[in-house]
């Protein structure tokens, strides 16, 4: 700077010399006024690009955040619904949003100016998230928009101008829906290891553990059935290509498992195959019923009914007046059946055989006793279609929709055949007490015993299930923050456990211990007296209402414990199953020719609401569509009240 000091007043002493005498020095004052209109002009472009660089810089960290505030808010979002009861299953995600009104001028402003830190702790941006609540009041469903405004350095920067301030916007619908679950989609579904350990076990429908899978060399057969995302009464919808073959040709379903399936090398039909082995494929949460408050207000509100031929039993709910008994027998007779309408709820234990009509399900706070056959008066023409094809399973479904269906689900355990019978004490016994079937609520926090090693199956390495098996029973509590947002359900408390948290594997918020054989026993002496339904009217042992000579069972088998079974039939007859085994564990002994499972293809793709059979619910996965960004859509357009 202090040389072009002294050079210009000489460029304009000379600038006036004649031709002659000063032609030099004019070029050269001239060159130098060019270089320097050059080096500024660089310099200025330099600057232009720097902050040009700065603002992009600044732009992208905002959109950044404007996706971690959605993420934080879906987060929240998801809490609330883990922590709802069932049967207040949206209040929570309800309480997110204060406005009633929905759209624009609707939203509920839930971060105000939220800063979000990096690594070192500094502020690199801060957000502002709205959203809006829709369909209140729906029994299902809840849509949720999500908006996020970030800013960059900071809000106040941008509200002042700030050069190289930026704001960046995201939104986003969640979609978050309750459902009868995925594990109604097999024949057989088991939380832990499933176990196929016969030469004559046959599954005509898909199979599926969220453990290990261990065929044990046996020659069973898979005949899999392909899934669907959901149905639409008899029409079923979103077919699954598992086997990833780019067809939709009913060749999909097989054998399902969360961790790896084992020792399938004899398996026969189409799970033989290894593109229908779906080994480490993630688990399918089973649903818990352990409070029965939900399934109780539908009973009350479709005014359901169970009857004994033409005398009705009882309507709704049995044992919610103290008048009532709390136990339910159930014997029906081919002139005589038990008389499905609707589902009932008994909140005391049941015992059920014979022959049954209609369409309904029973849920059962206690256990569930199968002591003979069951069976259906109006089944289906045949237990499966023809063929695996769509519209070959579509047309099965439209030709059975109005036959015989039953569910049939326990909060406790379901006990088939006479267990008083001293062979099904130590046949029974050996495997509810086996390793591989334990069921101590001790399972870590995947919920799912021996996988203490993880899926690599090596200990001591970063997979590893740390808390499985530790002695400490580990569970999520209630806490204050939780207050505050409303998320803590009607009749529970800071402190209490969060039902079906961590590992509490039956969601009733109480540690169990492992599966004990005096767990089957009835829970009452059985008579009239304190037995509802057609039960003996003096005490009578139950072993004379019962057998081990059951040849079939159609119904839709749920348990949030262990199914414990012993059917022998002569080895020239088959045991059947029509209808689907759900279980956390099982012990099912067996003789006979072949045992046969049935999946009942009304199940498939939640369908079992459109027969009758009213399966437990669980949430769907979170939903998300509708992804925008940086739509130009001022925040106070969204909420009434938009915090500075």
């Amino acid at each position: 700077m202090l040389g072009w000091s002294r050079i210009q007043p000489r460029r304009l002493r000379h600038l006036y010399v004649s031709r002659e005498d000063g032609s030099f020095l004019v070029v050269a004052v001239l060159f130098l006024s060019f270089v320097l209109t050059l080096v500024l002009s660089t310099m200025s472009v330099v600057a232009s690009r720097v902050q040009d660089v700065r603002f992009s810089r600044n732009l992208l960290t905002a959109r950044v955040a404007a996706e971690s505030g959605i993420s934080q808010e879906i987060a929240d979002i998801k809490q609330a619904r883990d922590y709802a009861a069932i049967q207040t299953a949206f209040n929570g995600i309800d309480a997110i949003d204060t406005v009633s009104a929905e759209g624009s001028g609707g939203y509920t402003q839930t971060y105000v100016t939220q800063p979000l830190v990096d690594s070192t702790g500094r502020v690199v941006a801060e957000y502002d998230v709205f959203v809006d609540v829709q369909g209140q009041g729906d029994p299902a469903t809840r849509q949720v928009d999500v908006s996020c405004y970030a800013y960059v350095p900071t809000k106040a920067d941008y509200l002042a101008g700030v050069p190289d301030a930026v704001r960046s916007d995201a939104h986003v619908t969640v979609t978050t829906q309750l459902s009868g679950s995925g594990v109604f989609d097999y024949s057989y579904f088991i939380n832990h290891w499933g176990w196929f350990f016969g030469n004559n076990i046959v599954s005509n429908g898909s199979v599926r553990s969220n453990g290990q899978f261990d065929f044990g060399g046996y020659s069973s057969m898979v005949n899999g059935s392909p899934r669907y995302l959901s149905s639409d009464g008899t029409k079923l919808a979103g077919y699954l290509d598992d086997n990833g073959d780019g067809l939709k040709d009913g060749s999909d379903g097989g054998a399902y498992s969360g961790m790896a399936i084992v020792n399938e090398g004899s398996v026969k039909g189409m799970g033989a195959l290894k593109v229908n082995q779906h080994e480490y494929d993630g688990s399918v949460p089973m649903p818990n019923i352990s409070d029965l408050t939900y399934y109780e207000q539908r009973a009350i509100d479709e005014g359901a009914t169970i009857s004994v031929g033409a005398t009705k039993v009882f309507t709704g709910v049995l044992g919610d007046s103290p008048a009532e008994k709390r136990h339910l027998y159930l014997e029906g007779t081919a002139v005589n059946p038990i008389r499905l309408d609707g589902p009932v709820v008994v909140r005391g234990s049941v015992i059920i055989s014979g022959y049954v009509t209609g369409q309904g399900s029973i849920f059962a706070g206690g256990n569930v006793y199968v002591p003979k056959s069951l069976v259906y008066v109006n089944a289906p023409a045949t237990p499966r279609p023809a063929s695996n094809d769509q519209a070959t399973v579509e047309a099965w479904r439209q030709a059975a929709a109005s036959k015989d269906a039953l569910g049939l689900y326990s909060a406790e355990h379901i006990v088939i055949g006479n267990y008083t019978d001293s062979q099904w004490q130590s046949y029974v016994s050996s495997w509810v007490n086996h390793p591989y079937n334990k069921s101590i609520e001790d399972a870590g926090l995947d919920g799912i015993h021996n996988t203490k090693a993880g899926m690599d199956g090596v200990l001591g390495t970063a997979d590893d299930d740390t808390l499985e098996g530790d002695g400490t029973w580990t569970v999520t509590l209630y806490t204050a923050e939780d207050q505050a947002k409303g998320i803590i359900p009607p009749g529970k408390s800071v402190g209490d456990v969060v039902p079906g948290s961590g590992e509490d594997i039956d969601g009733d918020g109480k540690k169990d211990n492992a599966t004990q054989m005096s767990d089957f026993n009835i829970p009452s002496s059985l008579s009239s007296t304190l037995w509802d339904g057609n039960a003996p009217p003096t005490p009578t042992a139950f072993s004379s209402v019962s057998t081990l000579n059951i040849p079939r069972i159609d119904a839709t088998l749920y348990t949030n414990h262990t199914l414990a079974a012993l059917m022998i039939v002569p080895s020239n007859q088959d045991i059947q199953f029509n209808g689907a085994i759900i279980s956390r564990n099982e012990s099912i002994i067996y003789g006979a020719r072949n045992i046969i499972m049935n999946h009942d293809e009304r199940l498939s793709g939640g369908g079992g609401e459109t027969f009758g059979m009213s399966v437990p619910v669980s949430w769907k996965p979170l939903t998300l569509a509708s992804w925008e960004y940086d739509t130009q859509v001022a925040p106070e357009t969204l909420a009434a009240s938009v915090s500075p």
